[in-house]
């Protein structure tokens, strides 16, 4: 059984060619506009044709600004952007960036010639862009002395941070004479090392007005300033080749001053931060000191403690000494003094009598100590070292009391 393609695959595969063709990218296009309207939602949709070929064309109404304000049926246009496949519906649009009347189509040409010329030497490199200062205290405004962009500029200051000085070089912001001026002030404030910023500016106008701000000597002037710049030129849908060079494109003369003045209220909170940061890390670095000291401190501590521990421990041996000799000498008094006492106890030992042949009269099982107490009719028990002697009282003998005579009792 064979297997077919979807359509969503074909058409996919016709959407995934077309933007991967490069020539279908940045394409300049020239016709005559056919089937104009404007949809509720703000966009315009026409059909760009010459004799041989039409295309529906979309501008969405976030890219539109002014271009459509005389454009009408018929008109002959020039028109930049790229082409697009909507799947769903399984067509394709040339998705409009820029329209132009025809008049104004060599100035296009002129701009993606200038344009590409400018990127190939470099002067629109990301690399080179320089920051904003985050606390500047002079800027250089370039614009018309008599314009509203200035009075623009000057409100938002007043409302952010009136302590920031502005220095105004007026410069002419149109026509044939104005691009070498403008080179001029631009080589002039870029060199001003007093400055921290730069304010390029002008208000909205038609491709024609805005030329020289697409002019090559203006917009390597841009890029060489010393001072960071910022550009404002047009509307927000505009782009001058000023836009790429510079260090930073505001999308208005008041994004440009909302930019380059930063909130006193911001700045404070900011420089609060800052001190508070600071004092933790000075903070910190004390503590790191400190700790250190005290880990000196305490070596040399422990070194003196360490000679002094040293001195006590020789002190504490002699007296170890000193001890253990007069203990063992008292020791010894008293050995000799125990032994005194054990040999004359050793000696009152009945047990020691028996053993040097003597013997213990019992009767009755107590000790005979003297005559008067024999019982003459009872045994007598001889106690010794080994045993007892069971015997018969024959006669009791003793000493007179008086004369010492030995009699018979």
């Amino acid at each position: 059984m064979m297997n077919y393609d979807s359509v969503s695959t074909v058409v996919g595969r016709i959407k995934e060619d077309l933007e991967h063709d490069f020539r279908l990218k940045n394409v300049a296009m020239e016709g005559n506009i056919i089937g104009l309207k404007r949809a509720s939602t703000g966009h315009w949709y026409m059909n760009i044709h010459d004799d041989k070929a039409s295309i529906r064309a979309v501008l969405f109404r976030n890219r539109a600004g002014t271009m459509m304000s005389t454009v009408k049926e018929g008109d002959r246009v020039v028109v930049t952007g790229e082409v697009n496949v909507y799947e769903k519906g399984g067509t394709f649009s040339f998705i409009i960036e820029r329209l132009f009347s025809q008049g104004v189509g060599n100035l296009q040409q002129q701009y993606e010639k200038n344009k590409a010329e400018l990127y190939a030497q470099g002067y629109f490199d990301k690399d080179n862009k320089k920051e904003l200062p985050r606390f500047p205290w002079k800027v250089g405004v370039l614009t018309s002395a008599t314009g509203a962009v200035l009075h623009d500029i000057q409100k938002i200051r007043a409302e952010r941070n009136e302590y920031i000085e502005v220095v105004l070089y007026p410069v002419p912001v149109q026509g044939d004479g104005a691009a070498p001026k403008l080179v001029k002030a631009l080589e002039e404030a870029g060199k001003n090392r007093d400055l921290d910023v730069l304010i390029l500016a002008r208000g909205g106008g038609s491709m024609e007005d805005l030329w020289c701000f697409n002019d090559p000597a203006v917009v390597r002037a841009v890029y060489n300033t010393q001072v960071p710049i910022i550009t404002a030129v047009g509307h927000e849908t505009d782009t001058t080749l000023v836009d790429y060079a510079a260090d930073v494109r505001a999308a208005t003369p008041t994004h440009a001053a909302e930019l380059a003045f930063p909130s006193f209220t911001d700045i404070q909170l900011q420089i609060a931060a800052l001190t508070e940061t600071a004092g933790r890390l000075m903070d910190d670095c004390i503590e790191r000191r400190f700790s250190q000291w005290e880990r000196t401190a305490t070596r040399i501590r422990l070194h003196q403690y360490n000679e002094f521990v040293s001195v006590k421990k020789d002190n504490l041996n002699r007296l170890v000494e000193s001890a253990r000799q007069k203990t063992e000498y008292l020791l010894l008094q008293k050995q000799h003094a125990l032994d005194k006492i054990k040999s004359r106890a050793e000696g009152m030992n009945p047990t020691a009598f028996l053993r040097k042949g003597y013997g213990q009269l019992l009767q009755n099982g107590e000790v005979i100590v003297g005559i008067t107490a024999v019982n003459r009719k009872k045994p007598l028990e001889v106690q010794l070292v080994d045993g007892i002697i069971v015997a018969e009282v024959k006669e009791v003998i003793g000493r007179g009391e008086k004369n010492g005579q030995i009699k018979k009792l």
